[in-house]
Formats: structure tokens, sequence, C-alpha cells
């Protein structure tokens, strides 16, 4: 995925945080184990986000232990186990490489469909594994990625109109197998959260667009990149999103004194509008950065 949907570190206690490396650092582990070592170049802030939501209207009570990894072999550090809800995220992270390196691979220049092409034949094994495990959830996220997919070669001068297209996707992955009440918040949480980073990452990559002539929406919408009071109207946009979001994990049955409410809350009040901001106001490049972790 895109790396938006980040914790604001500074805000959270020792043990939120604690909690916090331990799920991203079990998800790690999990998408090992259930889609392949390779797979797990493709771990993702976004998608550990999506196993803490399922996770908590499930009402998952996680385990954690301390484990050393290839990235960490000298110091054990605490980790979440294999769960349900980590299993399948692994297998949606995996989904969603893939089907990311074939559309590249099917909209790049020659060099670049050369690098899609090297990527898919890494993550064709992960991909397969996952398909083989949610093949309806698999051919409707293929779906909806070629309407958006169509969405962009039309370069239609909205952003709405792809962003509601990803939000419908996310929609899909955190909703799919889950009982239809969890599934109802769950699909807005997704809905609300896939606008959002569609949109974000539009933005932070509209230099690179503008330079290589590639669509981006904001771009086409605005003519030109946005000046201070579209900005701000970008701004306030993606915070009514977060806001929808926030609401809709309200809804959760989940203890106020829980480390994961503390996570998620902090996620979607503090961390992503910081993002936003950060990105808008003229810090391209704030996609995922993984190394402290």
């Amino acid at each position: 995925m895109f790396g938006y949907v980040k914790v604001n570190k500074g805000e959270l206690r020792v043990r939120e945080y604690e909690y916090y490396r331990a799920a991203y650092c079990g998800l790690c582990r999990s998408m090992g184990k259930c889609t392949g070592q390779c797979s797990r170049l493709t771990l993702s802030y976004d998608v550990s986000f999506l196993s803490q939501v399922r996770m908590a209207l499930c009402g998952v009570e996680p385990q954690l232990k301390k484990r050393r990894c290839l990235i960490h072999p000298f110091r054990a550090r605490m980790m979440m186990e294999p769960n349900a809800e980590l299993l399948y995220a692994a297998d949606v992270s995996a989904l969603l490489a893939y089907e990311k390196c074939r559309d590249d691979r099917a909209d790049a220049r020659f060099w670049g469909r050369v690098g899609a092409s090297l990527r898919c034949l890494f993550l064709h094994g992960a991909y397969r594994r996952a398909e083989k495990r949610h093949k309806e959830l698999a051919a409707a996220l293929r779906a909806l990625l070629i309407k958006l997919s169509q969405i962009e070669r039309g370069a239609r001068a909205s952003v709405d109109e792809p962003a509601a297209v990803f939000g419908e996707i996310l929609a899909l992955l955190f909703a799919d197998g889950l009982p239809e009440e969890s599934a109802r918040i769950a699909r807005v949480i997704g809905t609300k959260i896939g606008r959002f980073i569609y949109i974000v990452d539009a933005i932070d990559d509209m230099a690179r667009d503008e330079k290589s002539k590639n669509y981006n929406p904001v771009l086409l919408l605005y003519g030109k990149r946005p000046e201070a009071q579209e900005q701000q109207m970008l701004y306030d946009a993606l915070v009514v999103c977060l806001d929808d979001a926030a609401a809709a994990l309200d809804l959760i049955d989940e203890p106020k004194s829980s480390p994961r409410r503390a996570v998620l809350e902090n996620i979607l009040y503090l961390g992503m509008p910081a993002v936003a901001k950060a990105v808008i106001y003229g810090e391209a490049g704030c996609k995922e950065d993984t190394s402290e972790q």
C-alpha cells in the first residue's frame, strides 16, 4: 500500500508504543509464515492498521511474546503471536502488492515495465498463496482496480471519483468475512481511510507527475499545484474523512484503557492529520519509512 497511516509516536505512552511495535512485528512474522519470506518486504503501516481494526471488531485478545528476528538478531523484542486477523492481513498485503506491480507493468514505459515485471515475478508466489485462500476477494479486488484504472486512463478532472473507488477497495478489504454489524463499521472505516490515502498520495506525487506528465487528479482539477486556499480546502476534506472514520471507530466495543484503542485513536486523531498537513504544505516524500521499526 502507501504508508501514510502512521502514529504520532511522541503522543503514545510507553506501553502503547510497545503494543504498536509488537503488532507491526507480529504482522511481519505472520507474513513470513503465511505468504512466504519474500512477502515481508511489502509490510506497511496501512495493513497493520487494517489488522488492528479487524482484531478490535472481532474482540481478539492478542498474545505477545519476546522473539528475535533477522532484522534485530541480537535483542529480543515483543511480537504479537499470529492470529486469524494477522494472517488475513498478510494475505491482503500480498494481494495488494502484486496487483500494484501488475498495474505498474501495464502503465509504465519500457524500463518501468521491466522493473514491474521483475517485481511481479518476485511476488507471484505470495500472491498465489493468498489468492488460493481468498478467491472471491481477489477477484473483487481485481475488478475494482480495473475500474480505478479506467477512470485514471480517462484523465478526468475529478479527485472524488477515483478516491471513491479506492475507498471501495479498502472497504472491501476491511470488511471481508466479518459479521454484518462489524462489517458495516469496517466498511465505513475502510472507505474513509481509502479516500484519504488516495488523495494524499496524489498530492505527494504532484511534483513527480508534473515532471513526467503522468495522471494526477489534483493537478487536473486545479490545472496547477494548489494555492493556499485550495490547500486548506484539501486539508479540511481529508480531516472530514478521518473524523468519519473516528466516529465509526467509536462504535467498536473496545475498553477505553486498551492500548489497541489508544493506538487506533492516535493514528486517526494525530498521526494521519500530521501526515496530511506535511504533504499538503510542501513536505513531499512522506511515504513509509520503516527504518526505526
